[in-house]
């Protein structure tokens, strides 16, 4: 992979992926970040030499910024913050995650030279990202208020030569992994704590990697909605994208696109026209009762406005994901030019616990179609096939009434989508004062993207029961009347998951199943 410059302003969601995954970074070659950082420290040392009181810098933190110090304990007490910040708890973050929290958090701090870093931190930042020494984080201690106060102090700890990094494999003390280097601890100097712990570089990192599997999701639930018109032998008038377009909303148009793509070379979706032909009029009767439906249920008529509020919500988060990325979000903030010391509240993170809330209520909402998506190709009643997918039997088959086939899969996909709505309650409501009532409102902003990225593994995990069913469906009605595209699918399902003869069990099936639709391309059309 090609190395990615930073700059403080241009790092995008895919980037922040990349990086995850082992993309090497570097500061832009014509050396102007460097020159931004240097000058805004020099800023900041000589206004510190003042003797004015400066937050966080030669005041005490949070409640206790009415205690001033001496300029001279200025780097002690940045190393102060990180230590007694580490206690995070519970399960660490994976390295991939860790990854993208240190790449966030270099991104802010060199931006526009706001946080006033010495060009020695921006360098140590980058080297731990190609060196590939990445600080373990637990999870569990961020409100998300003054930032990512608890599990960014475990990447100042890192900084420091302290606490433990993943490196080579393995989780190993900090002290060895740069001996292995031969990396030299950094004590972090004036502000530099504060620049690196008070922002929401965690939230961040956490959403954007969930944005991205999230994303993938979209495209898995219009397939399948396009799936099970086929396998219902629905027709395709909700997808036309005349429909769509007098509705207005561009989730919609896309998602409709998506799914009439598919059916459009389907034998097995009815076209509207046609079916009105082969029921002919009712001529000179009364009534009639016709051995069809002209209209698709709820679950496959619906689904594009359903997804496509999915897909307008992945758009506006985005943005507002990348527009965080790319702030400068820590506090005190430097403007060297202008001369001026800002004592803000950048670091809330608002906008990310928000966008994060709103991920998981679409999601939520793409859960339970697929779970009524579910039942109308399982439960033979809705579909002309067999009871629960069951193979077509004789009744003289010595297995006769000893077949059950996808009874207990939709109940597993039922459950998991009663897991996955107990995600969707929003996390930022749910704020608490805390700290001496000095963080009196806090955003939660990293919970709010933890649990979205929990949401999004159990969303895979009902995918992944669901497309068994699908292929099993396929064998049913005969693999050969789908589409080119759906029959596609069906032959990579069935790579690792063989049509269900007699009952087995389907776990493994399932979760292999799961973790191909995390990466395969396919559904990328």
């Amino acid at each position: 992979m090609a190395v990615l410059d930073i700059d403080g302003k241009s790092l995008t969601i895919d980037d922040v992926c990349e990086v995850s995954d082992g993309k090497e970074v570097r500061f832009p070659s014509d050396g102007k970040i460097i020159e931004t950082v240097e000058k805004s420290r020099k800023f900041l040392e000589d206004y510190i030499a003042k003797g004015y009181p400066t937050y966080g810098v030669t005041t005490g933190f949070g409640d206790s910024c009415n205690s001033q110090i001496n300029p001279n304990k200025a780097d002690s007490l940045q190393q102060t913050i990180v230590r007694y910040h580490g206690i995070g708890v519970g399960q660490k973050f994976s390295r991939k995650e860790a990854r993208a929290i240190v790449l966030c958090r270099l991104n802010s701090d060199i931006k526009g030279g706001y946080s006033a870093i010495r060009a020695e931190l921006a360098q140590m930042l980058l080297d731990l990202l190609n060196k590939d020494i990445i600080p373990v984080i637990p999870e569990l201690g961020s409100v998300g208020a003054s930032g990512d106060l608890t599990p960014l102090s475990y990447l100042g700890a890192v900084v420091m030569g302290e606490r433990q990094v993943y490196y080579k494999g393995k989780i190993v003390s900090t002290a060895d992994a740069f001996k292995a280097e031969g990396i030299k601890p950094l004590p972090l100097a004036a502000k530099e704590g504060l620049a690196i712990m008070n922002g929401t570089s965690v939230m961040t990192a956490v959403a954007s990697l969930a944005w991205k599997s999230a994303d993938r999701l979209s495209r898995i639930s219009d397939f399948v909605t396009a799936a099970t018109t086929e396998i219902t032998a629905g027709n395709e008038v909700p997808f036309r994208a005349k429909v769509s377009e007098i509705k207005n909303h561009a989730g919609q148009i896309e998602s409709a696109a998506y799914i009439y793509d598919i059916l459009k070379d389907s034998k097995r979706c009815q076209k509207y026209e046609d079916m009105l032909n082969q029921i002919g009029t009712i001529g000179e009767k009364g009534f009639e009762k016709l051995n069809v439906k002209i209209q698709n249920r709820y679950s496959i008529r619906c689904s594009p406005q359903i997804n496509g509020v999915f897909r307008d919500t992945l758009r506006f988060s985005k943005n507002w994901i990348e527009e965080e990325i790319n702030s400068a979000n820590d506090n005190p903030l430097i403007d060297f030019q202008a001369g001026a010391v800002f004592n803000t509240g950048n670091f809330y993170g608002g906008h990310i616990c928000a966008a994060c809330d709103y991920l998981r209520t679409a999601l939520g909402n793409i859960s339970d179609l697929a779970d009524k998506q579910a039942e109308d190709i399982i439960d033979g009643k809705f579909n002309g096939l067999t009871e629960n997918l069951i193979p077509y039997t004789d009744p003289k088959d010595p297995q006769a009434g000893l077949r059950f086939g996808f009874k207990a899969a939709q109940i597993t996909i039922s459950a998991l989508r009663a897991e996955i709505m107990h995600y969707c309650a929003p996390v930022s409501i749910h704020s608490s004062p805390t700290e001496a009532l000095n963080q009196d409102k806090v955003s939660l902003g990293t919970i709010s993207a933890r649990k979205l990225r929990d949401q999004i593994e159990l969303l895979y995990l009902q995918f992944g029961v669901h497309f068994l069913a699908i292929a099993q469906a396929m064998d049913l009605v005969g693999a050969e009347m789908f589409s080119p595209f759906t029959k596609k699918v069906y032959s990579e399902v069935r790579k690792f998951s063989a049509f269900v003869q007699d009952d087995r069990e389907l776990d493994s099936e399932a979760e292999k199943c799961a973790q191909w639709l995390k990466t395969t391309e396919i559904f990328d059309r």
